[in-house]
């Protein structure tokens, strides 16, 4: 990832993220490094050319990939993992094809709803001019950023005038499309899934509203992630999520299905919201879910009874079974699969 701010060729000033990738790498390393026999090497990279450069240099037996920009651009994410899978070494998260279809929302969305998997109506708008006709509310997010990148109090606009102004707003901000989504209102519930080759599904989280300010509308901002003293984020608390036994079933079945029509691996989230009707759609799904030891993830592998180490530790067991040394490696560690 680049630093929060940095030069570009054109002159101007780019903002890198606030999301604490860097220490999220600092746990993920610590992590593995705690480990018996594993030796560790850490290389952050800004430009496709210095992966290669990274692996030359060192050769692993296994990459934990936790790439989610190169030069400041979320789409390169998918061109890291197309690298990494070219020179025949394991790396855990998912696969450049997967990458790619969640990182456009729209493009998400359409696979879902082919498979079957209830999404809410999605168009892809260019610019302010070219808005077609959509049913209110209706929420704004950029096309291809995670982390609530681009989400803020007027996301969710009610008429077409505030449409258009939000929609120029997030462009303009953004410098990228926008997808113009209904507006579920309900419910948020977040549903994590952990392993490859058969993901488990791990006890589901849910973001309460409830201490949000007046007028307010029930999503999670950028402020919310990743500004903790604010009113936004402390308005929003994630806990476990109370459902009935019909509810959980549905709920957990969504999100398995979305993660496997998708084709993520080892690990990602499945962001689902519950209509008045109870009915669960898929609002968003992703393959580079935060990784730090207080996030969501570890939070609901806790709830699993899996302590922080178990997580990465999955993970990585999870990449090294698709390596071409993978029984070598893992009977080293004491990790071989069972036979028959």
């Amino acid at each position: 990832e680049p630093p929060l701010a940095q030069r570009v060729g054109s002159g101007r000033l780019r903002l890198g993220r606030e999301d604490g990738s860097a220490a999220v790498a600092e746990s993920v390393l610590a992590t593995l490094a705690a480990a018996p026999g594993a030796r560790v090497a850490h290389r952050p990279v800004l430009r496709p050319s210095e992966v290669l450069a990274a692996i030359g240099d060192h050769r692993p037996d296994v990459i934990f990939n936790l790439c989610e920009a190169l030069d400041g651009d979320s789409r390169h994410e998918v061109m890291c993992a197309w690298l990494l899978a070219g020179l025949d070494l394991p790396f855990t998260g998912s696969d450049h094809v997967a990458l790619r279809s969640c990182l456009h929302k729209a493009e998400a969305n359409r696979i879902l709803a082919r498979a079957g998997v209830r999404v809410p109506e999605t168009v892809r708008v260019d610019g302010p001019d070219r808005i077609p006709d959509v049913a209110f509310p209706a929420i704004v997010k950029p096309e291809r950023e995670d982390g609530s990148t681009g989400i803020d109090r007027g996301s969710v606009v009610r008429d077409r005038a505030a449409l258009r102004d939000q929609v120029a707003a997030v462009v303009a901000r953004c410098r990228q499309p926008v997808v113009v989504q209904r507006y579920v209102h309900g419910r948020e519930l977040s549903v994590s899934l952990l392993g490859w080759p058969t993901p488990r599904v791990l006890p589901p989280g849910e973001i309460t509203f409830q201490g949000l300010p007046e007028g307010h509308p029930h999503v999670v901002t950028y402020e919310s992630k990743w500004r903790p003293e604010t009113a936004a984020s402390i308005g929003t608390p994630s806990t476990a999520a109370v459902l009935r036994p019909l509810e959980l079933r549905r709920v957990v079945a969504v999100g398995r299905r979305a993660f496997e029509v998708l084709g993520l691996r080892d690990y990602g989230r499945v962001d689902v919201r519950l209509d008045e009707r109870g009915t669960p759609y898929v609002i968003d799904v992703n393959p580079n879910c935060d990784l730090s030891p207080d996030a969501g993830f570890a939070r609901a592998a806790a709830r699993a009874g899996l302590s922080y180490a178990d997580v990465i530790g999955e993970i990585l067991r999870a990449a090294l079974a698709r390596g071409p040394r993978q029984g070598d490696l893992l009977r080293a560690r004491g990790r071989a699969p069972a036979r028959g």
